[in-house]
């Protein structure tokens, strides 16, 4: 059965999220440095230096991939997932689609990757992965475990 995804462009892969975990889809300008946060907004340990107010929230905005730069057309998308929100920057939401459910992803490529795909679609032709959300937020930028 066809499900709604969101498409982003992140480096030269095009990605997928589950149109259902998107909250908000902002722009990168809407990123405020930690040290212009109001005073009421907790930091926690002080880590993270750009944060996003969505929906009357202030997130934390985090990279999905760390060694792509930022351009003029970045994003941040907000997501839910267990029960908690995340921020993270992307280098463009390509827009909503609805495709096919996913393929699992190849566990033989597994020792090859440490993103979290959770399968791989096709869309017009094309490749898409879809990302595993539940481990994403269980990832920092590091690659460590996390929140």
């Amino acid at each position: 059965m066809p499900e709604r995804i969101v498409l982003l462009k992140m480096g030269e892969h095009t990605l997928s999220l589950p149109f259902d975990h998107v909250d908000e889809i902002l722009g990168a300008d809407r990123a405020v440095a930690r040290d212009n946060l109001p005073e009421e907004v907790p930091t926690g340990d002080g880590s993270g230096e750009l944060w996003v107010s969505s929906r009357e929230r202030w997130l934390q905005v985090r990279e999905f991939l760390p060694e792509i730069e930022r351009s003029r057309n970045s994003q941040i998308i907000v997501i839910t997932c267990e029960g908690s929100n995340w921020a993270f920057f992307v280098d463009q939401v390509l827009g909503i689609e609805t495709a096919s459910p996913p393929h699992p992803f190849p566990e033989a490529a597994r020792p090859y990757t440490d993103f979290p795909f959770s399968g791989v679609r096709f869309l017009k032709g094309q490749p898409v992965l879809e990302l595993d959300l539940s481990r994403l937020i269980s990832l920092d930028i590091r690659g460590d475990q996390g929140d």
